[in-house]
């Protein structure tokens, strides 16, 4: 069940899964170490010290767990309904992954469209043979989430849309565009979403590293209103040094 998200009926896993496993590995050892070194005839109090600092590492990595299962998916909502949408929007959702953010929007535009773009060419370490690969895991989830009738799963850079400019009502990223390898690759996804934007729609950018440079990135661009905003403690990964944060703008009207 740690794969389960809370709320969601599809299969979406959990963010870097390595991470919280190490942080929940290491702080179990150092508990077991410390009270064994504490206990013992000739103890040292010491060791109580080293519980400590692994129950905090462990709260750590529980706070993780819940920023990747619980508290993204409740900090999205309310983003996107912030927004107000009208429903029949026409929405791209870039580095889309297993289609996480691509289902919550999917669910707020009944009459609307929803694609979600991206390479899926890094498949989850233990998303398992019988998940099969993202992309289908993608479509599977859409299906699950009774949104299946209104997304369209396409492969592609989203550093380099294959799509006329000026074609959706809202443009999102739920860290697709943070898991590319450079600055120079992460800015021209930025353009890309910008690009492809029809005048007046609106760009929705979640990250939890990078958000200042995507600020600055959309500024440049001439987009209107732009904002940022961490999701506050629920979406924490591990601790307030790494909040989810989103970024915000408007496309010029024409």
């Amino acid at each position: 069940m740690l794969h389960s998200s809370a709320g969601r009926a599809g299969y979406y896993g959990i963010e870097a899964p390595f991470i919280p496993a190490v942080q929940a590995f290491l702080a179990l050892i150092m508990m077991q170490a410390g009270y064994t070194q504490a206990t013992r005839e000739d103890g040292d109090s010491q060791g109580w010290w080293l519980v400590g600092f692994g129950a905090v590492l462990l709260g750590i990595a529980l706070a993780y767990l819940h920023a990747t299962r619980r508290g993204r998916f409740r900090a999205w909502s309310r983003e996107l309904g912030a927004l107000d949408l009208r429903g029949d929007e026409a929405v791209l959702d870039v580095g889309c992954a297993r289609g996480a953010v691509t289902t919550l929007v999917a669910a707020r535009v009944p009459d609307g469209k929803v694609i979600g773009v991206d390479l899926w060419a890094r498949s989850g370490v233990l998303a398992g043979a019988r998940r099969g690969a993202d992309d289908q895991i993608a479509r599977n989830n859409a299906q699950a989430e009774g949104v299946a009738d209104r997304v369209q799963f396409l492969p592609g850079d989203i550093d380099d849309l294959a799509s006329e400019g000026n074609q959706f009502d809202l443009v999102v990223s739920g860290g697709g565009i943070g898991r590319l390898g450079s600055p120079a690759t992460r800015a021209a996804a930025v353009d890309e979403a910008v690009r492809v934007t029809k005048p007046g729609g609106r760009i929705l950018i979640a990250d939890v590293r990078n958000t200042r440079r995507y600020a600055e990135r959309l500024t440049e661009l001439g987009c209107e209103d732009v904002s940022s905003r961490s999701a506050g403690p629920e979406a924490w990964y591990g601790g307030p040094w790494l909040p989810l944060v989103f970024v915000s703008a408007r496309k010029p009207a024409a």
